[in-house]
């Protein structure tokens, strides 16, 4: 069964990406309808930052995004519209209200992700889009028009479709990857997906008395082929290790398995070199231990010094080599993990539509005329902070106002 109506715009996925596609599409005079499978849809926009809706970065450094695309590619796309004017959007058109983190200094919004979810909603409705939940398209069909087919057989028929389905990232919300075979099936290169910023496994059972104590650490994650290091927030989980230094590098180890390839995590608990060490565990009548809790949570210190069973001394005292052995653990301490989380607890997918594939002005296939793709669909993720948030209205603005003005020209 058909719906009668021929849309000019269809927008698959109800997350930032599909609701800014949709909006910029809709202010083009274009017939807009938006379809998402689930009743509740943009549920994505109500997990970022823990509910708190992390919404957008301070600043933008393109070179902090991972792709396996050109990165010029994805620096130009970035740049099409400032940061500046992606805020000014957020607070003039879709009026939410915004406020900095004086401890972390990440952009919130107030009222947090439902507040954001409801402004874009309604900012979407009252531009004209046609909202279809409980709609998952299983078959894009066709091309002049498109067809899009649910599993009840149900079609609806547009002249331009944008896809901003996401990944395979919490896929409770919806991604299911399914839109990522469409376009493979339409013989799009797909970078392979991966896991990204998810928490890493734990191998060593002693590491779970610490559960829930959280630093401020340098972690460094290496594998045969790429290293990422990042300064920031730790946590001790009851199953390994989270927080931003984790998530921020985890994903070398999830591009190591999918290679094959081994990885090894690094963490220098604190701020310290390894010559500032030397002279704080050389000089002066402290004890080793009492050396060590200075600089970091007592409970860590016991376990590092249990590791290496060094014992209760004064530093006076301490044998060279067993100076450099604590040096080495305090600063390049090898984190005992297995492997890293799931696409259950990734908050983006790394991987996705090549950026060669698309025109980079326009976000239109360069395999398939007036079909769009934005959003996390694409090969480019950044760290924690709103730089996915970023990608998403960027992305969507571009395949929106595009698809919309090519609608009604």
């Amino acid at each position: 069964m058909s719906e009668s109506v021929l849309y000019d715009v269809a927008v698959v996925g109800g997350g930032p990406a599909g609701l800014t596609a949709a909006i910029f599409a809709a202010k083009q005079g274009a017939q807009t309808i938006l379809i998402d499978s689930k009743i509740d849809l943009g549920q994505k926009i109500l997990l970022s930052g823990g509910g708190r809706c992390n919404i957008l970065p301070t600043e933008v450094d393109p070179t902090t995004y991972v792709t396996d695309s050109s990165v010029h590619t994805l620096r130009n796309i970035l740049r099409s519209w400032p940061l500046d004017e992606v805020r000014a959007f957020l607070e003039s058109d879709v009026k939410l209200k915004l406020k900095t983190d004086p401890v972390s200094g990440k952009l919130h919004v107030t009222g947090g992700g439902k507040a954001a979810r409801h402004s874009l909603l309604e900012l979407a409705e009252h531009a004209g889009v046609k909202i279809k939940r409980r709609f998952q398209v299983v078959r894009l069909g066709g091309s002049d028009p498109f067809f899009l087919t649910c599993p009840e057989k149900r079609t609806i028929r547009a002249t331009r479709v944008i896809l901003a389905c996401g990944g395979l990232s919490y896929p409770q919300t919806g991604s299911d990857g399914l839109a990522l075979e469409i376009l493979r099936s339409r013989e799009h290169q797909i970078v392979p997906p991966y896991p990204a910023l998810t928490p890493l496994i734990g191998a060593r059972s002693t590491h779970r008395i610490l559960s829930g104590i959280t630093m401020t650490v340098t972690v460094t994650a290496r594998s045969e082929t790429e290293e990422a290091s990042c300064r920031g927030g730790f946590l001790f989980t009851h199953r390994g290790y989270s927080g931003p230094a984790i998530l921020n590098t985890s994903h070398v180890v999830a591009r190591a398995r999918q290679r094959r390839e081994q990885a090894q995590v690094f963490v220098s608990w604190t701020d310290r070199t390894q010559d500032e060490w030397r002279t704080l565990l050389t000089e002066g009548k402290k004890t080793i231990r009492g050396a060590l809790i200075h600089e970091m949570p007592d409970r860590v210190a016991d376990q590092l010094l249990q590791e290496i069973s060094l014992h209760e001394g004064r530093v006076a005292t301490l044998e060279k080599e067993r100076r450099d052995q604590l040096i080495r653990l305090l600063t390049n301490y090898p984190l005992p993990i297995t492997r890293n989380d799931g696409f259950d607890s990734a908050e983006v997918t790394g991987g996705g539509l090549h950026l060669r594939e698309i025109d980079q002005k326009t976000m239109q296939s360069k395999r398939l005329s007036n079909l769009y793709i934005c959003g996390e669909m694409l090969d480019a993720f950044g760290p924690i902070g709103g730089t996915n948030f970023l990608w998403a209205f960027v992305t969507g603005r571009r395949a929106g106002e595009a698809a919309g003005k090519a609608s009604v020209s």
